[in-house]
């Protein structure tokens, strides 16, 4: 971790010396000599990071020393830009900054005397390697990540080494069990990292299994599960009866038993830690927790001490934290040496710290990937020199880390790309422990409201914290050091006066109404989180923010955007509220790809903005005769617009009516790359109005991997049209009008997934073909209430799910388990779920 500290401030001492040249006369050179420094201490680390995890004390200092003043010269670096920005920036006169041109001497000055103390510091750090024995063991050129190519993984087709005669022989258990209608326990059980779930995966998904179970649920536990949660998670998915009130425990099992009782069911519980979860739900399991307790303590002891007769050479005390910390490896062997390893050499009073710093996070806490790869990008952490869009390498770097199990990948959205992942609690809890140790990030909960903040450069507020009074502003308890700043604490007050933040996620803080006038200063920051903020006003002063990337303010009290937001050239990804007027004909937005939410101004018939970046817009249409503030002036200046943007990968336009003309993509080469296509209207209309598609005239884009289509008035039946689209595997229509009938032939839909017909009101017959929609996994059809029979799904052998929802024609005796009029069509799926709304 030094070591890419010191490249980082590398860079930023080479930008300096290139961006400040003229005034840096007399300063420059010192500057050269600490970049020489640094980069010579760069070649030593790779032997002393060696030494530091063998448990070397003496260069485990040495290695926090070098990380100390790369951390201290970025600050003088970072202040000085400040300092500059104060006396130069767009917000200061020209007259002003004639009077302040003193100020700027006055802050190279000061910059030159730190480099000089930094300098005597680094030579004192480079001459003191050779006492300890640090050797050279590169040239302090950091190696280029090679580019390879990263497969998405895909579960179902994943091979699995070793586990062949394991899968037969817990298939032919589990088909033992449905033969025999008995209930039994099968458990896989391992170290992490060793293939459970992806084994576990291939034999919920077999064929063989799947005929025999007529309902199958999966469920993540995690080591800090919550009974009652994971009871009503697993009631909702048994049951498809979802409701916000949390009932009593003994309503669920009482539910679930009467629920389950006549049917051949399959729970897999995922990421089990220990044999509570199993003594929870079924009485009567054997424990032999005792035995295992003490092997777990005697591992976990053997490789912290390393020392013959560990039970016998410890203290009591010694003893009772290392049971606790063994506790929480839920008996995996791989946890538990890792974790000895960690605590080797440590004092024996860093054991409880460690043992209370394990307890940070929620352990099935999902982590949504695209906001997480902005903060990367925002923090400096991808290359700026390669080639190519940063997000490309920020989601690169996500998958290589899950193709390497150190995140466990929850969802994927339709292209592939990782949506929502985990992180093992293991690694979570090492990953914590060495950010502390590297004073990389501090995390805050109501366990340590006495946190030390001095060297706290990220700061996350997390669960209740506590701050000493009410009125205590967090300004108050960090430090102007502070490079990102996270709040997931909703009743923090919030103070953001950090000069030097890069990153600030305030989503769902119920304190903020404002942001102070100080936000001007701020000009490192390049993510700003406001969505669902009580924030009543944006300062036109956030113009002055010219390094900002991305900013989310949907969900805000905000009545306008100021103007001077569309003059940041930085901006990457921009979410308004709804129905916001977009940037004006002036704005050169190079670098945006991200624009949601907003409708098409006035300002836009006398020219468009440039957005050749561009890949996700969203976008809202209002016909000028409906009688709102917000209208659309004219449908063509939107056929203008799409028409530049030709990197578009995702479009959204919802609207009160939709003209055909917008709909017909046969005009454009600027759908080439567009993947997502979401039309719907009307947006709060009565009565509702519909888009009119003429499938004739009418072209959609072939690379199309998801469409949402509502409110739409067709001229025939849409499926000879959509079912051509090669590429699409999820498919949404809602809202349809003038469709009586519907045909899917054979061979169409070749990679669909998931179809929605929802509300298809004249919809009376539905036929599929043999071997069609040959990849179709999931089915929802709702309030389709002239459909009178379902269509035969008997020849779509990959469909796991069905849900009916508000069809009156077919009623739930129809698709009874065996008696129903409609089970013959549907009897091989196995979950079939039937609600009334």
């Amino acid at each position: 971790m030094a070591e890419q500290i010191i490249s980082d401030v590398l860079v930023k001492l080479g930008d300096l010396l290139i961006k400040e040249c003229l005034f840096l006369r007399g300063v420059g050179d010192k500057v050269e000599l600490v970049k020489t420094q640094l980069g010579q201490m760069r070649s030593f680390l790779k032997d002393a990071e060696e030494k530091k995890i063998k448990g070397d004390n003496r260069t485990q200092q040495w290695v926090r020393d070098v990380r100390d003043v790369a951390f201290e010269i970025e600050n003088a670096i970072d202040k000085y830009i400040v300092e500059i920005h104060n006396v130069t920036g767009k917000h200061v006169s020209l007259w002003k900054r004639c009077i302040l041109r003193p100020t700027r001497w006055r802050s190279v000055h000061k910059l030159g005397n730190k480099i000089s103390t930094i300098q005597a510091q680094t030579k004192m750090i480079s001459e003191s390697r050779d006492l300890f024995g640090i050797q050279n063991l590169g040239e302090g050129i950091v190696e280029e990540r090679p580019q390879r190519k990263l497969v998405v993984p895909d579960i179902d087709n994943e091979e699995i080494f070793g586990f062949e005669v394991e899968r037969k022989k817990i298939i032919d258990a589990l088909v033992d069990c449905a033969n025999t209608q008995t209930r039994r326990v099968v458990s896989i059980v391992g170290p992490g990292g060793l293939g459970k779930t992806t084994l576990a995966k291939k034999i919920y998904n077999n064929t063989e299994v799947k005929q025999y179970f007529n309902l199958r649920v999966w469920l993540t536990i995690s080591q800090h599960f919550k009974p009652i949660y994971v009871l009503k998670e697993l009631y909702e998915e048994v049951t498809g009866d979802k409701k916000d009130k949390m009932e009593k425990e003994h309503v669920y099992l009482s539910k679930l038993n009467n629920y389950l009782r006549e049917r051949t069911y399959l729970i897999v519980l995922d990421d089990v830690w220990s044999d509570e979860v199993f003594e929870w739900l079924k009485d009567g399991l054997p424990d032999d927790g005792n035995k295992r307790e003490k092997e777990s303590l005697e591992l976990l002891l053997k490789n912290a001490l390393r020392i013959p007769d560990t039970l016998g050479n410890c203290s009591d005390e010694l003893r009772d934290v290392a049971r606790k910390l063994a506790s929480r490896c839920g008996g995996l062997p791989l946890a538990i040496v890792v974790l000895g390893r960690l605590l080797y050499k440590k004092p024996h009073a860093h054991w409880s710290q460690v043992e209370k710093n394990l307890d940070w996070y929620r352990d099935d806490y999902l982590f949504k990937a695209v906001p997480l790869l902005r903060m990367w990008i925002a923090e400096g952490f991808m290359d700026h020199n390669k080639k190519g869009m940063l997000e490309d390498e920020a989601e690169h770097c996500l998958e290589e880390l899950a193709q390497r199990s150190l995140v466990q990948v929850v969802d994927r959205d339709y292209n592939g790309s990782i949506e929502y992942f985990r992180v093992h609690d293991l690694l979570r809890d090492l990953a914590i422990h060495e950010s502390e140790e590297n004073d990389f990030l501090l995390i805050c909960n109501k366990e340590n409201t006495q946190t030390d903040f001095k060297k706290a450069r990220r700061v996350v507020i997390h669960n209740n914290h506590k701050v000493e009074s009410q009125n205590q502003n967090l300004e108050n308890i960090a430090t102007p050091n502070v490079r990102s700043f996270l709040n997931f604490d909703r009743k923090v007050p919030v103070g953001i006066r950090y000069p030097l933040l890069r990153v600030l996620e305030l989503e769902g803080s119920e304190n903020l109404t404002k942001l102070p006038e100080e936000l001007k200063s701020m000009i490192h920051l390049r993510y700003l989180g406001l969505k669902f903020t009580r924030l009543e006003q944006l300062p036109e002063t956030i113009g002055c923010l010219q390094n900002l990337q991305t900013i989310n303010i949907d969900g805000t009290f905000l009545k306008k955007i100021p103007s001077s937001l569309w003059g940041i050239q930085a901006l990457r990804h921009v979410t308004v509220r709804k129905w916001w007027p977009g940037p004006p004909p002036s704005a050169n937005l190079v670098n945006l790809q991200t624009l949601q939410g907003i409708t098409v101004p006035e300002s836009w018939r006398d020219g468009l903005p440039h957005l050749p970046s561009l890949r996700s817009l969203y976008l809202f249409y209002f016909d000028k005769e409906e009688n709102r503030s917000i209208v659309m002036p004219d449908w063509k200046i939107v056929l203008t617009l799409l028409g530049t943007l030709h990197n578009l990968v995702s479009l959204i336009i919802q609207g009160n009516r939709i003209p055909t003309e917008i709909a017909d993509f046969k005009t454009s080469p600027s759908y080439q790359h567009l993947q997502k296509l979401d039309l719907c209207g009307p947006v709060g209309s009565e009565p509702p109005y519909s888009t009119r598609f003429f499938l004739d005239t009418v072209e959609l884009p072939r690379n199309l991997i998801i469409l949402n289509l509502g409110y739409i008035w067709f001229d025939k039946d849409p499926m000879p049209k959509l079912e051509k689209l090669p590429c699409l595997k999820w498919l949404m229509l809602s809202e349809i009008e003038n469709v009586e009938e519907m045909v899917c032939s054979a061979g169409g839909f070749p990679k669909l997934q998931d179809l929605g017909i929802w509300f298809v009101h004249d919809l009376k017959q539905w036929k599929v073909e043999k071997e069609a929609m040959p990849l179709l996994k999931t089915l929802r059809i709702e309030g389709c209430n002239k459909l009178s029979a379902l269509p035969d799904l008997n020849h779509v052998k990959t469909l796991q799910e069905l849900r009916l929802i508000g069809m009156s024609d077919v009623s739930e005796s129809k698709v009874k388990d065996r008696t129903g009029e409609e089970w013959q069509k549907i009897q091989h799926i196995p979950t079939i779920k039937y609600s009334y709304f």
